[in-house]
């Protein structure tokens, strides 16, 4: 005799065969050494704090290097009043991909460097190059792989992220608060779903913080995905605040994260000095925290 099978046995089974056939989520990987590449080319560009020679060299740069993917970049370029009473030149770098849906992700960087008259030479390995090149091979990548990303992607390289004297609402994050600004007067901003600044990533001794600003469902799904990774060790939540590129997005209401290793050295020993060398970035580290990026893209609903 036959057995029968219940109806509701019936459906179950139905949707495990129909959930057989479902395209699984394909995360592409990082390619650390390409990193690595960028962030040494912008590095030996030199000194790029805001307004300068170096500054349009690697805006340059980054737009071209956009170009090779097949993909075209935006130049805004503006000029506007600093502390330091001179009208200065800067230039965001944008640029989008499609996504399966129009809502879209912002993921940001920084590339200029903070102008320290004691060290004129300075020119940022982890702080700034080291995002700035992570974020060109993820354009590439994402660029490459077959299966678009569930939400649009705004690429975005900002200048100014450096404060003149001391961070306020006219001072320091002058790139990111145009573009955030931009994004309010179009009314865009409602379709942000998510805003992910990447700073001083490349440390051999990666010890990624989330600060308490953070949006608390991103922080929590960064280090969920971290540990699903077996990166736990290198990502922690932190209870002090900071000020970085996320701020003027967090400050409309978008979700908002920063990805930062700010222990660069012993008490942060290395930070805007001229130890800030290439010698200090690890490919690997790079691929790390590309791979948490990449997982955070490609699994966005």
């Amino acid at each position: 005799m036959r057995a029968r099978i219940k109806p509701y046995r019936m459906t179950v089974m139905l949707a495990l065969l129909c959930s057989c056939h479902e395209k699984p989520i394909v995360i592409p990987e990082t390619d650390g050494g390409y990193a690595f590449k960028k962030v040494s080319e912008i590095y030996e560009i030199g000194p790029r704090a805001s307004g300068s020679e170096g500054a349009r060299k690697t805006a340059e740069f980054i737009g071209n290097e956009i170009r090779k993917y097949g993909l075209t970049p935006e130049i805004d370029e503006w000029v506007e009043k600093t502390p330091s009473g001179n009208g200065t030149v800067f230039r965001n770098v944008t640029v989008v991909i499609p996504g399966k849906k129009k809502e879209f992700m912002i993921i940001g960087s920084h590339y200029d460097t903070k102008k320290i008259e004691t060290v004129p030479e300075f020119s940022g390995a982890n702080d700034s190059a080291s995002s700035s090149g992570l974020l060109l091979s993820l354009i590439k990548t994402v660029k490459t792989n077959p299966e678009p990303p569930p939400l649009t992607l705004k690429f975005a390289f900002f200048d100014g992220e450096e404060c003149v004297y001391q961070y306020n609402d006219g001072d320091g994050l002058f790139g990111s608060r145009r573009m955030a600004g931009k994004l309010k007067e179009s009314g865009e901003d409602s379709n942000c779903r998510a805003m992910i600044a990447l700073d001083m990533v490349g440390d051999k001794n990666l010890n990624i913080s989330i600060h308490s600003d953070s949006d608390p469902v991103l922080a929590d799904r960064i280090m969920k995905m971290a540990g699903e990774r077996n990166l736990g060790k290198y990502f922690t939540k932190s209870a002090a605040s900071i000020i970085d590129d996320h701020t003027p997005f967090h400050k409309l209401g978008i979700p908002s994260v920063d990805i930062i290793d700010f222990e660069y050295g012993e008490n942060n020993m290395f930070w805007h000095t001229k130890a800030d060398t290439i010698d200090k970035i690890s490919p690997d580290s790079l691929k790390k925290v590309g791979d948490i990026v990449m997982t955070l893209i490609y699994n966005r609903k």
